[in-house]
């Protein structure tokens, strides 16, 4: 039953009560108590409106009209509704919730949600999702407004960054970015007002990633829902700069799941020694694999916490790949665990990183290029 169902029952009962009470006539018969004062109908008159939520319900097709109107423009599948009730409601709520008790009372933003609800159903036939709805519709009635909470769209997959120079996600300092090129066709399609990449982890800016690093990319309040994917992957791919598989569609659980993930991952630098290294200790370098204490890199303390990490080095190759001028240009590949800063294992950042590549052969190293070439999911 409704709670108006509730009222009708409860007020016919109190005018039977009323009835059988009153005293009887000359004429020995008690006298009919009247619909209005027992309050036989579903409201109360209008002359006495409720003295909680005052005229709402006389006022609900209104609401209904102007939530229908606002949802005109957007496309979606499912939707919830809430309502923020105002302070007086609340107030006047919580002085009868003091004169009667809390027992058996249903809050008054329960009873909004119920029918402002079923009312906008009957007017535009969506699904009803009160967990992970595309659309909230606010109800304000302290405002004297409706509202709409557009949710953002998810997508999942893989990328590579085939380019140096671009970072990962937003920076004033850089045009564009590997978010940007990513979320660019996804913008156009669902029109949406923002977007933010979220990743397993990040590169460098100068370097690249090769092997796939998973991601969630998010769409925030998106006028469309729905996009072909595999045209979003090719319109990605084509800029040669950026490259997207296995894209699908996700939630918001999936971008917490994406930025727990710690996988291994493996490097590949070009480096060049400023001074001549230990011949012995170069080809020693494999003694480093194992457990390293890492400061947090100079490069990043402007971001990050002043940390010392453990982490740890599992293989390591190295071998001589040119002669540059009077100078030997080798490749070190290097497999750590997440979080390892692979640059300062090799040149020891001024002595932040312990061991490190530079401190072992006792030459200063200077890393050329740097290129993630494997992530092990």
């Amino acid at each position: 039953m409704t709670n108006a169902e509730r009222g009708r029952i409860i007020r016919d009962v109190l005018g039977e009560f009323v009835s059988e009470r009153q005293p009887a006539t000359k004429l020995g018969k008690r006298p009919k108590a009247s619909s209005k004062s027992s309050g036989g109908t579903a409201h109360p008159p209008k002359s006495q409106p409720c003295e909680v939520c005052g005229s709402f319900f006389s006022n609900l097709q209104r609401w209904v009209d102007e939530a229908e109107e606002k949802l005109k423009a957007y496309e979606f599948k499912s939707f919830a509704v809430g309502t923020k009730p105002g302070a007086d409601i609340v107030r006047r709520e919580e002085a009868l919730w003091e004169e009667i008790g809390i027992e058996h009372c249903e809050p008054f933003r329960s009873e909004s949600n119920r029918e402002f609800g079923k009312a906008l159903w009957a007017r535009i036939r969506k699904e009803v999702d009160e967990k992970n709805p595309d659309i909230l519709v606010i109800l304000d009635l302290g405002k004297g407004e409706v509202s709409l909470d557009i949710r953002s769209v998810y997508v999942a997959g893989s990328y590579k960054k085939l380019v140096r120079g671009i970072p990962q996600t937003k920076w004033d300092r850089y045009p564009v970015t590997v978010e940007d090129i990513i979320a660019k066709p996804f913008m156009k399609a669902l029109k949406g007002k923002g977007h933010s990449l979220h990743a397993a982890g990040r590169e460098d800016i100068d370097a690249r990633c090769l092997d796939w690093r998973p991601f969630v990319l998010e769409i925030g309040q998106p006028v469309k829902r729905k996009a072909s994917l595999t045209a979003m992957a090719a319109a990605i791919n084509k800029t040669k700069k950026v490259e997207v598989r296995g894209l699908k569609s996700a939630g918001r659980q999936d971008v917490l799941a994406v930025k727990e993930m710690r996988h291994d991952k493996e490097y590949r630098l070009l480096v060049e020694f400023e001074g001549e290294p230990d011949k012995g200790r170069l080809k020693q370098l494999t003694k480093l694999i194992g457990v390293i204490e890492q400061q947090t890199p100079t490069r990043v303390m402007h971001r990050r916490a002043d940390l010392l990490r453990k982490r740890h080095v599992k293989s390591l190759k190295w071998r001589k790949v040119k002669t540059k001028g009077k100078k030997d240009i080798y490749e070190i590949q290097i497999r750590g665990d997440a979080g390892l800063y692979a640059k300062e294992f090799v040149t020891g950042d001024d002595g932040r990183t312990k061991p490190s590549v530079a401190e072992f052969v006792g030459a200063p190293v200077k890393v050329l290029e740097l290129d993630v070439v494997k992530i092990y999911a």
